[in-house]
């Protein structure tokens, strides 16, 4: 078939390419969560990126809004793309019920789609990692949860970021204490949760818009702002508040316990707060929730969040699990720590590379690349079309590479090779023997530097 015009390259909008200088950063951004989640004992999973649309939506509208369905044949009715990680999860627990011990904890990094309008800093396609604990009502979970958080970022060389804690139960109390109909409070919580991006004057105009009195927001308003000295502090007051609801009270005493282990669990209290404002916009927590958001960078929003979802696997079991667990926005992550120039960019992740421009050593060239990868030393030999040593030198100094070996025929004939260490503008020459050793000091010297 021939083509008369060329087919415009163009991304889709609300997707997004990594090249290698994004791609590499990004991978040890991963293999620190990763390594950090392991240290907390969470195992991996991985589910389909599509999923039945009855499983994903659970029958509620509004998890059918969020959903994306390009790519899907015609006759692919009933499929939908996964749009969080967190209900394949509670799919494969009641599916599995009987395999896995309880309680589990896993972690799960993939690709999740949403049907959003594409915006700036809105993908579409976008990445998270997850960590959960399965089947314990016990608040210290959800603690664990909280101090893994801390320990991730801490992790990432983040220094400043608030772990933001409330609990849906208390949440669910506001009806009876500001008046209003119980009905109404998913739509007030969604403009309280908003309140970090429009302030209260933004929150408050939108509540009047959905019908509240004055004196309805003047008691949601007393809610939120509600002081203390210290956590313990802000529960006993709020305990106050709350006395006329048994549901309030009884998350509160669980924000209490959480307090008292993350003492236990030594996480600095700089480093989190009880946030009355926070409620998750998903509908499926039911108790506890968290938010992080980055000091340095509010206007980001929360890059790591989540909370106790105890009723998500009754939608495919009649066994009750209870869970909690938070995501990571990896992308936004990735963006945040691009901001705050914890990155470290670089073009490869090559340590050395062979020059290959005669052909009658290329053989004696082979060898000490694989000499050198037998050692673990990432090594590339020169496979592109320039045959002379000084356009391979121009390559390796445009990738960044920091070690190039020279082997030509007079080399091989000596059984040596000149080994030109580009950042200290050195070179040395070294037998066949004794290369592998030199190059991973160089390299070892260099990483202490």
């Amino acid at each position: 078939m021939k083509i008369s015009k060329p087919i415009s390259p163009d991304l889709a909008g609300g997707f997004k390419d990594y090249l290698p200088e994004d791609m590499i950063p990004r991978q040890k951004m991963f293999d620190s969560i990763r390594s950090t989640f392991e240290l907390f004992g969470f195992l991996p999973l991985d589910t389909p990126g599509i999923e039945k649309e009855e499983i994903l939506t659970g029958g509620d509208a509004n998890f059918k809004m969020m959903m994306f369905k390009a790519g899907l044949r015609n006759d692919d009715e009933g499929l939908a793309l996964r749009f969080d990680l967190t209900v394949p999860l509670a799919r494969v627990m009641a599916f599995y019920s009987d395999k896995i011990e309880k309680p589990f904890k896993r972690y799960q990094t993939g690709k999740v789609w949403r049907g959003e309008k594409p915006q700036a800093g809105r993908f579409r396609e976008f990445v998270q990692f997850d960590a959960d604990i399965v089947g314990t009502e016990r608040m210290s979970a959800d603690a664990e949860v909280v101090a893994l958080m801390y320990e991730t970022l801490s992790a990432l060389k983040i220094e400043r970021f608030l772990i933001k804690i409330n609990n849906r139960k208390v949440l669910n109390g506001l009806p009876s204490f500001a008046g209003y109909d119980a009905k109404m409070n998913v739509d007030v919580l969604k403009s309280i949760d908003k309140l970090d991006k429009i302030e209260w004057a933004g929150v408050s105009k939108e509540l009047t818009g959905k019908g509240l009195t004055e004196s309805q927001i003047s008691q949601l308003n007393k809610f939120i702002t509600l002081d203390g000295n210290s956590a313990e502090e802000i529960l006993t007051n709020l305990s106050v508040l709350m006395s006329d609801s048994p549901e309030a009270l009884e998350g509160i005493a669980e924000l209490k316990e959480i307090v008292d282990n993350l003492a236990s669990l030594q996480v600095p209290s700089e480093f989190w707060k009880i946030d009355l404002s926070v409620a998750r916009g998903l509908g499926y927590y039911t108790g506890p929730v968290f938010e992080t958001t980055l000091l340095d960078l509010p206007s980001i929003g929360s890059v790591f969040s989540g909370g106790r979802y105890d009723d998500l696997v009754s939608r495919f079991s009649a066994q009750k699990l209870p869970a909690v667990g938070a995501s990571i926005g990896v992308d936004r992550l990735f963006a945040a720590l691009e901001k705050l120039s914890l990155l470290k960019k670089e073009k490869t992740t090559v340590k050395a590379l062979i020059l290959n421009f005669d052909k009658q050593a290329e053989g004696y060239c082979q060898e000490i690349t694989t000499s050198l990868r037998k050692i673990g030393i990432p090594t590339e030999i020169y496979l592109g079309k320039e045959d002379f040593l000084k356009e391979q030198l121009t390559y390796a100094l445009k990738q960044e590479i920091q070690i190039v070996v020279i082997a030509g025929s007079n080399e091989m004939s000596k059984k040596v090779a000149q080994i030109k260490n580009l950042s200290a503008r050195t070179q040395q020459e070294v037998a066949f023997e004794q290369i592998p050793e030199v190059i991973k000091a160089i390299i070892d010297s260099s990483t202490v530097a």
